[in-house]
This record gives structure tokens, sequence and C-alpha cells, in this order.
């Protein structure tokens, strides 16, 4: 009979430690309950309308299509989501500015 490696105990869980990692050990509510239901979709629809080409990259001079809402002051800093701070961002210009948001969290 071959020898069978047994999996060790604290590996059940999936990741060594047996915690959760990124968002699965937050208890950072759903989509709707962050406010994020069908008033905000109705509200995005007309902001990318309205301004369908990434504000970052025009001002950099570039003409790309935005993909996403983003709230100028976050939501979480008293933001809110009236139109006047809301901008219409691509996909990786929203990354850069959420990771620079996290970055001065930390500091």
């Amino acid at each position: 009979m071959p020898f069978v490696a047994k999996r060790p105990p604290n590996l059940k869980t999936g990741t060594p430690s047996g915690k959760r990692r990124g968002w699965a050990g937050t208890t950072r509510g759903t989509r709707k309950q962050r406010g994020y239901g069908w008033a905000w979709d109705q509200l995005r629809a007309r902001i990318l309308k309205g301004e369908p080409l990434c504000r970052s990259c025009r001002k950099a001079g570039r003409s790309v299509v935005a993909t996403t809402v983003d709230h100028i002051v976050p939501k979480h800093r008293g933001g809110t989501d009236d139109e006047s701070n809301l901008q219409s961002l691509c996909d990786p210009c929203h990354k850069a500015k959420t990771a620079r948001e996290g970055r001065k969290a930390r500091t």
C-alpha cells in the first residue's frame, strides 16, 4: 500500500492559520446595506451618461471611457451621493485613487 500524506489539521479552513483573509472576515454588509441599491444604479447611469470620459484621464489629455462613478470625498469620510461629490473614472484611475486614499488612512 502506497504512503498517502494526510492533511495537517490546521489547514482545514483553507489558510495556514485558520483565519479568514480579505473581505471575508469583515462585517462590510451587502451592496444594498452600504447604500448601493436601485437608486444608486440610476444615479450611476446618469453620471456616466453626463460624463462618459474619465475625469482624471481628461486632465492628463487622454480620452478614456469611464466605467466607474467615484465619490470625490469618500462616504466613510463624510462624503455624500450628491452629484457634486461624484466623478466618472476609468477602472485604473479609480483603483489608483482608492489606493492613495488607503495609504492616507494608514499614515
